[in-house]
């Protein structure tokens, strides 16, 4: 390995001829990760061995931690040291060093607050706390300033954090939802979370009971039981109600009078009592359109939002009145009430935070800007950028993330777009790892089909140049399937890969990036026949695409980086570096990735998604 001090002159003279200007601190915060993080290098590499510019992310999305504490302290203090080093770059920077002067760059989309918004909170300390599933954190609000901050950073350990709750004492309990996950965290006052309770199927509404202090969880789409779970994580969950007996049981909350369950399933639109002891279930009120989660305010009154409708409900304890007290947009999921009786409600689709008047007045205001729950997958159809962020597939239009018709929440049997690839006509594609599915649709008219199921976490699908099939990258069984778009049959192309998370097919070559070892493999259509294309360069090729000049691209998370190889020579160069992109991991054991938001225009123009939801493009110049 070069010695800090070659690295230190390689890195400047390369930043200083392609940029003019950087400051020395940037620069030296690489040869401190160097020298302090030794199991893998800082730089990335041009031709294999020329050190440039790059840098590892340490705080990546969702990227797990070593499981004892010093450990993980070490780690987010490394972290910050980086962070603060870095912080001093030119405001030019903060989206990425264009080392390719055939490039120029523009931002299409601004960066968003939250990655999506879903379970909320009142602490004990007064303090609104929301979870986003699409990138692991929690958002800490003071609810006097309206200012957030970060409470649990990405990269805590935290996956796909859904509902949450506050005892007294200043700890949290938040679910980890979708069989991805199955957890339940206890987090404390430093943000700092212990898994209480496992191996559940979809754990969502969670709730704790101050009065007797005891918390449960209900699970929802899938098993949909009820349990109680032991806040010190000691005991073993027990179940309170059996798989199905409440189709969708959602967010619920504690009557003050009797501590029975006052539970909103979203399957059937019926408020249920549920006896915390016994389980017996009556119903409270019904009629609701998928009610999604509820809370009781000291004035002894429900507070229901629906999802559908975005309406949100006043109802009485006995059931007997109703009130309608606010009309939002549809996509509401969550809601938290304080002592005082503000009323907060969390949009889902939106990205968003609602506080309602209580008064009946029906007035409210939104506290912050919206956006895409977190993108997952990008494609360009006749000048529309089209964009996958879990619940839907969304079009961007100056610089805004507006929704299409393909809404997987609001179309029944539609696989979730965890992400996006080109289709025929106005039609793409997408998977639904969490399902085992690929499915096809059309963006302006919400019509959609399920290609195939029973996928081993299909992370990524590309249709062959052909037309007539479908590539599918499937991450858990370690291979790439075949499905034909005539009938659905299934083949196996190749196996025994390393976890493929995303393709590209130049000529009849399927290029194949292998995201658990930082290799990219290349495979003959024809014969299935494979062998290791890239071995090093690439810690973490999230995404490949065809530059549209038979050159391979390849979007390295971890290097923050995109990189153009010529297959013929094997010349590697870098089109740019920093960029403010990060690769996530999802689950603790084992636990999955997902692939890097990245599309290549029919002129050669690169999109690619920020980590913060922005969305930026690389075009190349007019001669």
């Amino acid at each position: 390995m070069n010695s800090a001090a070659e690295n230190y002159c390689r890195v400047q003279e390369r930043l200083e001829t392609a940029r003019g200007l950087w400051s020395f601190q940037a620069v030296l915060s690489h040869l401190i990760g160097s020298c302090a993080i030794g199991f893998r290098s800082l730089l990335c590499m041009d031709q294999f061995n020329r050190p440039i510019a790059g840098r590892m992310n340490l705080s990546g999305k969702e990227s797990i931690m070593k499981k004892t504490r010093s450990t993980r302290v070490l780690v987010i203090l490394m972290a910050g040291l980086l962070w603060a080093c870095t912080t001093s770059k030119p405001a030019d920077m903060k989206e990425g060093a264009i080392l390719d002067s055939q490039y120029q760059q523009e931002r299409l989309a601004a960066d968003t607050p939250f990655a999506g918004v879903n379970g909320a909170a009142v602490g004990a300390d007064g303090h609104l706390y929301v979870t986003h599933t699409g990138n692991g954190t929690i958002t800490r609000i003071d609810l006097t300033t309206l200012q957030p901050s970060v409470f649990v950073p990405p990269g805590a350990g935290v996956f796909i954090p859904d509902d949450i709750a506050a005892d007294d004492k200043g700890n949290l309990y938040v679910t980890g939802t979708t069989p991805l996950v199955g957890q339940v965290y206890r987090i404390d006052v430093n943000g700092v979370k212990t898994i209480i309770a496992e191996g559940m199927a979809a754990p969502n509404g969670i709730e704790y009971n101050p009065r007797t202090g005891r918390l449960f969880v209900s699970e929802c789409f899938q098993a949909n039981r009820v349990f109680e779970v032991d806040p010190a994580g000691i005991k073993p969950a027990k179940v309170l109600i059996g798989p199905n007996v409440i189709p969708v049981p959602e967010g619920f909350d504690y009557d003050p009078d009797t501590n029975d369950l006052i539970i909103p399933d979203m399957g059937t639109g019926k408020i249920l009592r549920v006896h915390p002891d016994t389980g017996a279930i009556t119903t409270l009120a019904e009629k609701f359109v998928t009610p999604i989660a509820l809370t009781i305010g000291a004035d002894k009154m429900i507070y229901v939002p629906e999802l559908a409708t975005g309406a949100v409900y006043k109802v009485s304890l006995d059931g007997t009145r109703r009130e309608k007290i606010a009309q939002i947009a549809p996509g509401l999921d969550n809601v938290a009430i304080t002592r005082q009786g503000r009323l907060f409600v969390t949009s889902y689709w939106e990205a968003t935070i609602y506080e309602v008047s209580t008064d009946g007045s029906g007035r409210f205001k939104r506290l912050f800007a919206g956006g895409p729950n977190q993108p997952l997958g990008i494609v360009v159809k006749e000048g529309a950028i089209l964009v996958a962020d879990a619940i839907m597939v969304r079009s961007v239009k100056e610089g805004k993330y507006n929704p299409t018709k393909l809404n997987a929440w609001a179309s029944q049997g539609m696989p979730l777009p965890l992400s996006l690839a080109d289709g025929p006509g106005n039609q793409v594609f997408w998977t639904d790892c969490i399902h085992g599915a690929v499915a096809m649709g059309d963006p302006e008219t919400g019509e959609f089909k399920p290609l195939a199921g029973e996928l081993n976490l299909p992370m990524a699908v590309l249709m062959d140049k052909s037309q007539s099939r479908l590539f599918v990258a499937e991450y858990g069984a370690g291979q790439i399937s075949v499905v034909s778009l005539k009938d659905g049959v299934k083949s196996v192309l190749v196996k025994d890969l390393q976890g493929p998370l995303a393709m590209a097919q130049l000529g009849d070559t399927l290029y194949v990036a292998e995201s658990k070892i930082g290799r990219i493999s290349s495979v003959n259509i024809q014969s299935g026949r494979k062998e290791v294309f890239l071995s090093a360069a690439a810690a973490k090729p999230g995404a490949l695409a065809d530059d549209g000049k038979n050159r391979l691209l390849v979007l390295d998370g971890a290097g923050q980086k995109l990189l153009r190889i010529d297959p013929a020579t094997m010349q590697v160069k870098v089109v740019a570096a920093h960029l403010p992109i990060e690769y996530g991991t999802v689950g603790s054991y084992p636990p999955v990735e997902f692939p890097l938001p990245m599309f290549v225009g029919k002129k050669g123009e690169i999109y690619l998604n920020t980590a913060e939801r922005g969305l930026l493009k690389l075009t190349p110049r007019e001669k």
